[in-house]
């Protein structure tokens, strides 16, 4: 009865860990996930599309980050202007978008 609920477990990981500890990067945009130690033998769909799916939800992630890492710096550069604290609006302007410069890499 239950046979049809069963959900399978994800062939990857996005982040190492005891579960997926082989490390591969996909072909074309070099993106690091993590597999299974049985992926070789055990995997028996399309390589081809498993890295396209990794690709994508790789760049949403970082779209999604990169949004929020520029909502957070532009908050804080308007609370420090609001305020008048040109030292607070200087470093508020500086702060860095990790996410939005490693999306840019993938956009050259």
């Amino acid at each position: 009865m239950l046979s049809g609920y069963f959900i399978s477990e994800p062939v990857y990981s996005l982040t190492p860990s005891s579960k997926y500890p082989v490390p591969r990067d996909t072909q074309h945009l070099k993106v690091p996930y993590y597999v299974k130690e049985n992926f070789h033998t055990d995997y028996q769909g399309s390589l081809r599309r498993l890295e396209m799916a990794i690709e994508e939800e790789y760049i949403v992630g970082l779209r999604h980050a990169c949004q929020r890492e520029r909502n957070y710096r532009d908050s804080m550069v308007w609370k420090a202007r609001n305020f008048g604290d040109s030292r607070q609006y200087a470093d508020a302007q500086k702060l860095r978008t990790p996410s939005c410069e490693k999306l840019q890499k993938y956009h050259r």
